[in-house]
């Protein structure tokens, strides 16, 4: 996502290029020196409708930010099947080190998997390294801090590079009618039985809200219904691993299909019913509970996880060397940072892109792993208003545009959850990919196309 875009993301989780309305915020893909920005402030009503317009908003593009390239990992049709994610999270060569929620067989696409995938590759280091040696960690998300601030507590000497103006990576917020507006990581998912981001979140003192599911309006039963029968056909598959959910569809599928599938698949996991794997389905099932968003926001986590640990911003990596003595990273401009291990913690778009030149080159089965994993995408608009036209008691309101199904299909009531004017709406998939090079203006516009349709 661009963090120079005004918005943000999905049930998973998930930033923002600005232009509406004149205004810009900052995003992922901006320098280093430049600030982020309040929500942007938006026209009055339009003449004759009694939808109001909004007064701010702010709107994510998470597959044009060039450190993220995409909102979260998922699972594509590949003989590798879920052995990607162990493939990517294996060391190469004992100095060179992998983390991030795509390397997560735990609970993948998830704050969760990272934060645990991060502790898993400080593990891998401790595993040969001295104390008192010398490791950089490229990345400060949650991966990325939580590798870091293990190996501080172990003893080593840990230089974090970070190539944003700011720490977090795909957990963002920013601020809209007062309330957080998460433009990354939205829930804590599965958040009872043993979950590290759950014990960040009681150790910082931190509140948590339920959110339900199950409390929605404007769901389309009949095409649920249409759904179910392909569902069941998911289970008979005999090779669940190269085989895509989009295989067991129709070729030419309903509206109806269309939006359920939408619903069911695309909004969960970023990606197309084509693009997803069926043994996606099975991944990070082991968690139990609800889940919860965070009133005080995520970024009170980041805060607490980051402690005193130094973080160098706007360090954008462009290169990892290594041989069996030490690990040499190089930044843009040229400088050199030599260490005895590195962790690389990037999210799977930027691995997929190729951003950092690996010397030697990634081996064969590392490469596989990072082919056979796909790039999600997810976007959100926040959208703030004068006062509540829509249901105030349901937790989520679902749309089905049946010239467009799955276009602005699901957004979340802000009002009940923090008991502000707010909406939160979502686009994932080829929608997300379609609307990520829009104006401003024209995603506002779209969200409130969808809303007046909605409720007029």
């Amino acid at each position: 996502m661009t963090e120079g875009q005004r918005a943000k993301m999905s049930r998973r989780s998930f930033l923002a290029v600005s232009g509406a309305a004149g205004a810009v915020v900052a995003g992922a893909g901006c320098d280093a020196s430049q600030k982020e920005s309040p929500p942007a402030r938006t026209h009055a009503r339009a003449r004759g409708s009694r939808i109001p317009d909004p007064v701010s908003f702010l709107r994510t593009s998470w597959s044009t930010d060039p450190f993220a390239l995409c909102s979260y990992s998922y699972l594509a049709p590949s003989p590798l099947g879920v052995d990607a994610r162990t493939r990517l999270a294996a060391s190469v060569g004992g100095r060179l080190h992998f983390a991030g929620e795509a390397t997560s067989s735990l609970a993948p696409a998830s704050t969760t998997g990272a934060l645990d995938s991060g502790r898993r590759a400080a593990r891998a280091v401790l595993a040969s390294a001295r104390p008192g040696q010398r490791i950089t960690v490229i990345g400060a998300g949650f991966a990325g801090l939580g590798c870091a601030r293990a190996l501080v507590e172990a003893g080593m000497q840990v230089s974090v590079l970070e190539g944003r103006g700011r720490v977090g990576g795909r957990v963002w917020t920013e601020r809209i009618a007062g309330v957080p507006a998460e433009m990354g990581a939205s829930w804590i998912h599965s958040w009872r039985g043993g979950n590290p981001v759950t014990r960040l979140l009681r150790q910082s003192g931190g509140r948590s809200l339920p959110f339900d599911y199950d409390s929605v309006v404007g769901e389309d039963e009949a095409a649920l219904d249409e759904l179910k029968p392909y569902n069941e056909k998911l289970d008979g598959v005999d090779d669940p691993d190269t085989t895509s959910i989009g295989d067991v569809l129709p070729a030419h599928p309903s509206a109806a299909l269309r939006w359920a599938a939408n619903e069911t698949y695309t909004q969960e996991y970023a990606a197309e019913p084509g693009q997803l794997a069926i043994s996606a389905l099975d991944e990070g099932t082991g968690g139990r509970g609800g889940d919860v968003l965070l009133p005080d926001g995520y970024e009170a986590l980041v805060k607490y996880l980051q402690g005193d640990l130094r973080v160098r911003t706007g360090a954008t990596v462009t290169a990892v060397s290594h041989n069996a003595q030490r690990t040499v990273v190089t930044l843009k401009g040229g400088e050199k940072i030599a260490a005895d291990h590195c962790v690389v913690t990037v999210p799977i778009g930027v691995l997929k892109a190729g951003r950092i030149a690996f010397d030697p080159a990634l081996p064969e089965d590392k490469q596989e792993a990072i082919d056979a994993l796909g790039a999600g995408l997810m976007d959100k608009l926040w959208l703030e208003f004068d006062e509540v036209f829509w249901d105030r008691d349901a937790s989520s309101l679902a749309w089905f545009d049946h010239d467009h199904p799955g276009l602005w299909a699901y957004w979340v009531n802000g009002h009940k959850a923090f008991g502000k004017p707010v909406l939160l709406g979502f686009n994932a998939g080829a929608y997300a990919h379609e609307l990520a090079h829009h104006t401003d203006e024209q995603i506002v516009a779209g969200g409130m196309n969808a809303l007046r349709a909605m409720y007029s």
